[in-house]
């Protein structure tokens, strides 16, 4: 069984953590590292490990999720420079592309991951676009963790995740 670690517990990890957990992934298999302590305790309640040390949450990880703000992504990364060779790493950080992640964790299995908010209510639609060192394997495993907030779609160019974005964000409050 995998072990998937989140860094950042607020609301988008908290949705993909609640339906893996639905799904049958047991929250022991779960570590989340934010710095907030009402997260942390909120989330030990359900059995997920906890931790504020980033590095220590993802030593035994198979798959890294980064589910933090844009604005404190890059300090974030940074100190794990060089600890992500053979995990899986997802980004739902909005606006970090691939190739600035790539180069501050000099790892290329990456995937970004652009859901939109309905994921938080499992009907939501999620734009992923994965670097080629990711295999149709690895692929499979995102979308079974993405799989837990609705739909998806995978795009050949990185640029397009923002027209995904654009329309999958802006349509839901259309409809409304």
């Amino acid at each position: 069984m995998m072990h998937i670690t989140f860094i950042g517990g607020g609301n988008m990890a908290q949705a993909l953590i609640g339906g893996l957990i639905a799904r049958g992934l047991p929250a022991t298999r779960i570590t989340v590292s934010d710095p907030v302590e009402k997260v942390r305790l909120m989330l030990a309640e359900k059995d997920v490990h906890v931790t504020d040390d980033n590095a220590a949450a993802i030593r035994d990880a198979d798959i890294v999720v980064f589910a933090v703000k844009p604005q404190v992504f890059a300090g974030i990364l940074k100190p794990l420079k060089g600890q992500l060779e053979g995990k899986l790493v997802i980004s739902i950080v909005a606006g970090a592309e691939i190739s600035t992640i790539a180069s501050i964790l000099e790892t290329g299995r990456i995937v970004r991951v652009m859901p939109n908010t309905p994921a938080l209510i499992g009907q939501g639609m999620t734009g992923l676009f994965a670097r080629p060192g990711v295999s149709a394997a690895e692929r499979t495993l995102v979308e079974q963790v993405v799989a837990t907030t609705g739909a998806h779609l995978w795009v050949e160019e990185e640029a397009l995740l923002d027209a995904v974005t654009a329309l999958s964000g802006s349509g839901p409050a259309y409809v409304f």
